[in-house]
């Protein structure tokens, strides 16, 4: 079950981010495994927003999708699923309600970056209708690749991509 996230979701989300996190041990972003988890400011602001969604399994929080506007986007700044619970369409039911929302919202595309290597990241995206972007990228989008570089992620590996919402 997706819902929108409670206030008393909120300080189990960063053990669902550490777990998800540790899907790239092994793989060319292993130091990811080792970040830190969203500041609970950002999970708030994002919860009093409407714009955090929790993943229940047993009526507990398993994962979670936090998204904020950009440049008229949608943009998906984190989905997590605890690593138990992955690959039992969590990450697809959580993406399908940032989606709805986004529509409901009159947002023209949901927009990300992510790998486009990992099979569950660009490869994962695509299967739901996202498509790579190509140059040149919005401010908002620049800015978030550029962030992304300095704190340590492949340029070359990385990509944005979106899904548009329209008819």
């Amino acid at each position: 079950m997706i819902r929108p996230a409670h206030v008393s979701d909120l300080t189990r989300l960063a053990d669902i981010e550490r777990s998800a996190a540790q899907r790239f041990r092994g793989t060319p972003m292993d130091w990811a495994a080792d970040g830190e988890p969203l500041p609970l400011d950002v999970l708030v602001a994002a919860q009093a927003a409407g714009l955090l969604w929790v993943a229940l399994r047993d009526g507990q929080p398993c994962g979670f999708a936090l998204a904020k506007p950009m440049d008229g986007d949608l943009y998906l700044v984190e989905m997590s699923v605890a690593l138990p619970a992955q690959g039992q369409g969590l990450g697809r039911a959580l993406m399908q309600a940032v989606l709805a929302h986004a529509r409901t919202a009159g947002y023209g595309a949901v927009v990300l970056t992510t790998d486009r290597e990992l099979p569950w990241n660009a490869p994962f995206y695509q299967r739901l209708g996202f498509v790579e972007l190509t140059p040149p990228y919005s401010a908002g989008l620049r800015a978030r690749l550029q962030t992304e570089a300095d704190a340590g992620f492949d340029a070359a590996r990385r990509c944005a991509m979106a899904c548009s919402l329209q008819a």
